[in-house]
């Protein structure tokens, strides 16, 4: 993918895997929202997580994006820095414009202030490396 590609892919309301390094065993994968800046990926989460202690502990995660329709995906891998919420002050509300239809963002609204109130965190993956990729066409279509 060259660079327009991936920002247009990246773009897109795909949900991300998030993989964390849990103590002594496997991983542990959670589904995510995220959003893509240019440099870093931006995912919003709670102290109150496994994914918030294991990232404390060990902060080296990774990422996989992949899009089922066209057999396209992006995997990134980095070390995850932990901010708080002001350091993006809109991330919420972008994040949601993204992933929610406008007409049903008025439904969620009271379940997303609720977090927004609780600890918030911000979890940044500025990615030390990226690897994408795209399904290979048959030459009959």
């Amino acid at each position: 993918m060259d660079a327009e590609a991936l920002q247009a892919f990246l773009a897109k309301p795909h949900d991300a895997i998030m993989a964390t390094n849990r103590h002594g065993k496997g991983s542990q994968l959670s589904p995510v929202w995220f959003l893509w800046d240019g440099e870093s990926f931006l995912f919003t989460s709670q102290k109150a997580t496994a994914k918030y202690a294991n990232i404390t502990r060990d902060p080296n995660i990774s990422i996989i994006i992949n899009d089922t329709a066209t057999h396209t995906g992006v995997t990134a891998y980095g070390r995850a820095e932990i901010v708080g919420p002001e350091r993006y002050p809109e991330l919420w509300d972008t994040i949601l414009e993204k992933y929610i239809p406008a007409e049903r963002r008025e439904q969620v609204a009271a379940a997303i202030q609720a977090h927004r109130r609780s600890e918030s965190i911000v979890i940044v993956l500025k990615p030390e490396k990226i690897v994408d990729w795209a399904a290979l066409t048959s030459p009959t279509g």
